[in-house]
Order: structure tokens, then C-alpha cells, then sequence
């Protein structure tokens, strides 16, 4: 055991040794190709907060961290109010495209049946904040944060009833 922690240091020195002088370097937009996208990511529920309101329901997520006492998506970075103070930091930072997943429970509360207006509104609204400063938006449907309504009604994705509700 020693001996294996013993190489494992030299390799680690090696390596540090080999690659430090790459690590110095300054690298700009110019060292990379015509069109290539800074961008970022961010989760609707890491992101968003306002976990209450405006028509939106639990997500299982909400149910996890909450039946845990755990940390929890109740307020995060509360981008649900402050999306556009986001994309001007967006804008500064020069980020040129954005991918971010729509909340499933915000946006269709149940899982199915009707659209919620104040999440459709808040998604448009957020978009259009993105593309008039520049800023192309890249969407992820689903980020593991379903409606807690279909969880408790069929248990979720265990169930092939979700594959219809997701695809509706």
C-alpha cells in the first residue's frame, strides 16, 4: 500500500511538473475557431426558484429535498424574478449562448392537460430577454424534475404512461 501510494505521488509530481507551464498560458476568443459559442448552462431548478408560485406545482425534487430536510430549489438564485438581471450579467461575462431546461411542473403543473399561462409568459418572456441582447438560447426539455403529481399517480418514469404525458 505504500508503495502504490508512493508512485501514485511521483506520477502526480510528474504530471504537474509536465503540464504547469501550459497552465500559465492566456488563452483569448482568438485561439479558438470562427464561430465557436461561449455559452453556459443552468437547471430550472437550481435556477429558477419561485417554487410556489404563478400556477406551479412539486416537481419530485421539490417533494425529495423537502421530505429530507435538505437544501432546497425554494428560492436559489431566483432567476424566476431576476432573469434579467441574469442575462445582463450574461452579457458582461460574454457568453453568447445559454442552455436551460423548462421546468415540466411549471410549465404543465399536472403533468398533462392545460398549459399554465404564467410559466408559458415567464419561458417567452426569458427568451426574448436572451435573443435581444445576443444571446442564443439552446432548451432542455426535461432535467430529471417532473411533475410530483405523475409520480404519485403512476410512479413516474417506472411507468411507460409517463413516455405519453412527456411527448403530449
Amino acid at each position: 500500500r505504500e508503495m502504490d501510494l508512493m508512485i501514485l505521488s511521483v506520477i502526480t509530481m510528474f504530471l504537474s511538473l509536465a503540464f504547469s507551464g501550459r497552465c500559465s498560458d492566456v488563452y483569448t476568443r482568438n485561439d479558438f475557431p470562427t464561430g465557436f459559442a461561449f455559452g453556459s448552462a443552468i437547471s430550472a431548478y437550481q435556477w429558477e426558484g419561485a417554487v410556489d408560485e404563478d400556477g406551479k406545482k412539486p416537481s419530485v425534487w421539490d417533494t425529495f429535498v423537502h421530505s429530507r430536510n435538505l437544501d432546497n430549489g425554494d428560492k436559489t438564485c431566483d432567476g424566476y424574478h431576476k432573469y434579467k438581471e441574469d442575462v445582463q450579467l450574461m452579457v458582461e461575462t460574454g457568453l453568447d449562448a445559454l442552455r436551460f431546461s423548462i421546468s415540466w411542473s411549471r410549465l404543465i403543473p399536472n403533468g398533462r392537460g392545460p398549459v399554465n399561462p404564467k410559466g408559458l409568459q415567464f419561458y417567452k418572456n426569458f427568451i426574448q430577454e436572451l435573443v435581444s441582447h445576443g444571446i442564443e438560447p439552446h432548451v432542455t426539455l426535461y432535467h430529471d424534475d417532473h411533475p410530483q403529481y405523475l409520480e404519485d399517480e403512476y410512479g413516474g418514469w417506472t411507468n411507460r404512461r409517463m413516455i405519453k404525458d412527456f411527448t403530449a
